[in-house]
């Protein structure tokens, strides 16, 4: 509203209509920013693979920025929850370093006006008082700093689930499960990487030693509480080995997190590897409604794929088999043998998916090749295959654990955008634009942003550097492309975010997009708020 006292008698006629201009054009931009978070009847990001469970976002019609360097850091949480993937050759180093502990390595997740994030906090014992792994520090260790990491690396855990405003990253409810965890260690590698889901107001979460937690997602109280049997007394033992012994063990990475599919929770039992079992929970009570043993790499979130009027999931194994299964029934209603290693998350349309077919090139590492994208069609009675990528050098990526467990494919409007990182043959990298149909394809040039996370935001393709690393190896930045194939060229400059994103490893920290927005953990353990929008 504009208020009187903004005039006088003495201003001439075209001094009000210039002020009231610049009024109301300021009025505008707060309405702006109001509808950035505008509370819709759908959730923006309910879990870690999106709206969608193909890791799309959902459009809202933002006309954004032409250069990433135009965007604006809106807000940073109060709380913060632990830095993620630490460095390759010390855990300890890390702790010395930074401000808090590693907590869990995965993104939020966005519904009702609110983010959650999953995480959780040392407690209990502390190792021993002469921590042996410190006497073998390269580096002398001061008082102060021996103190702080005595207060990190504690043997049990708090779990949390912390509930934040969108608007402006305040701290709504934080739940905390005190001494129910596990102090779950990572340096490069064996994060605890499980995000929480939400369904119907509800909010579920997975504790670190393997309990789940139901929570009223307005409120954060708690509805109900179960735990994954065989896996979580797993857990529990090596706990108790940990107290007995005053000393950390190291842990089986957990990566692949909880979706919810035709009102199914969706369950890793990280009960083996590479292939874990996937378990059917009521979301009402926690009561199991079926089991699927080894079906599921063990770092791939389900795929969840809407097909005429139902929900069904795509999963894959590291032993080249794909499969779908009908959540209600916990059925696997088909089966593809004889593919290569799929180790990441599948990315699927309503009736395509892409999946590693396997080249006949031998990789850089003994006894593996790399790998090369096919198309399945599908439709709940069955598969087959689309097409194949000519098996040529271009079209090649790494495919073993370590350099496969990424992100490199996404799907929208008909097309397949893939990331073909072979670096290993000639040093250089291709990013394609394909047609989903046919396998014609639209566009390709060569890209230097090694292991690169991508994500299609309103009409444009957003690609991350190398983002299972840290900033200061030059991971996190980020380029920004038209994602038109008969236009697609780089828009601005490359751009590092004031605030350095944090990463994971074998999986990326998902950074959500919602509303004009993208939300990124940092190496400090915050969350960020970073407006993408034109204009604002």
């Amino acid at each position: 509203m504009l208020q009187p006292a903004m005039f006088d008698e003495s201003m001439t006629r075209r001094e009000v209509l210039k002020r009231t201009a610049a009024s109301i054009a300021a009025l505008s931009v707060n309405l702006q920013f109001v509808s950035a978070f505008r509370r819709t009847s759908e959730p923006d990001w309910p879990m870690n693979n999106g709206p969608f469970g193909n890791f799309n976002p959902r459009r809202y019609g933002h006309r954004l920025v032409d250069d990433l360097a135009k965007t604006r850091l809106l807000w940073r949480s109060e709380d913060h929850f632990g830095f993620g993937k630490g460095g390759a050759s010390s855990f300890l180093s890390d702790l010395i370093i930074r401000p808090t502990h590693p907590g869990s390595c995965f993104g939020p997740i966005i519904a009702d006006g609110l983010i959650f994030v999953s995480s959780f906090q040392p407690s209990g014992r502390v190792w021993a008082e002469n921590l042996p792994h410190l006497k073998n520090f390269q580096k002398p260790i001061a008082a102060e700093q021996r103190k702080k990491l005595q207060q990190q690396l504690r043997i049990g855990a708090d779990d949390l689930l912390i509930a934040l405003d969108q608007r402006t990253g305040k701290t709504v409810w934080k739940a905390v499960e005190e001494g129910k965890g596990l102090n779950r260690y990572m340096g490069k590698r064996l994060g605890f990487g499980v995000a929480p889901a939400w369904l119907d107001g509800k909010v579920f979460n997975m504790g670190t030693t393997g309990r789940l937690y139901a929570y009223e997602a307005r409120s954060g109280n708690k509805l109900w509480e179960t735990d994954l049997g065989k896996t979580h007394l797993a857990m529990e033992a090596r706990k108790k080995k940990c107290l007995d012994a005053k000393t950390l063990l190291g842990y089986l990475g957990w990566d692949a997190s909880l979706v919810v599919a035709d009102g199914v929770l969706v369950v890793p039992l990280f009960d083996a590897a590479p292939d874990v079992s996937l378990r059917g929970v009521d979301p009402m009570s926690g009561k199991t409604l079926w089991e699927i043993p080894a079906i599921n790499c063990q770092y791939a979130t389900p795929a969840v794929l809407h097909y005429e009027q139902r929900e069904y999931l795509l999963v894959a194994t590291s032993k080249g088999s794909l499969h779908m299964i009908d959540p209600r029934r916990g059925k696997v209603l088909w089966t593809v043998d004889k593919l290569a290693p799929n180790w990441a998350s599948l990315t699927c349309s309503a009736d395509h998916v892409i999946v590693n077919i396997g080249s006949q090139k031998a990789g850089p590492k003994r006894g593996i090749h790399f790998g090369l994208y096919g198309a399945y069609r599908f439709s709940p009675k069955g598969a087959q295959r689309a097409w194949s990528m000519q098996d040529r050098t271009e079209n090649l990526f790494v495919n073993w654990m370590d350099s496969c467990a990424r992100r490199a494919v996404v799907m929208r409007d008909g097309l397949v955008y893939l990331f073909c990182s072979h670096h290993p043959v000639d040093g250089k990298q291709h990013l394609h634009v394909i047609e989903e149909k046919t396998g014609k394809l639209l566009h390709s040039e060569e890209n230097d942003f090694r292991g690169s996370m991508m994500l299609l935001v309103e009409d444009r393709l957003i690609k991350w550097c190398d983002a299972a690393h840290k900033a200061k190896t030059g991971g996190s930045r980020m380029e920004m492309f038209s994602a038109d194939p008969s236009n697609f060229k780089r828009l601005g400059s490359i751009y590092a975010p004031p605030e350095a994103p944090s990463t994971g490893y074998e999986v990326y920290m998902e950074y959500p997009y919602a509303d004009g927005c993208l939300f990124q953990r940092t190496e400090t353990g915050h969350l960020c708020c970073y407006d993408l929008r034109k204009g604002t």
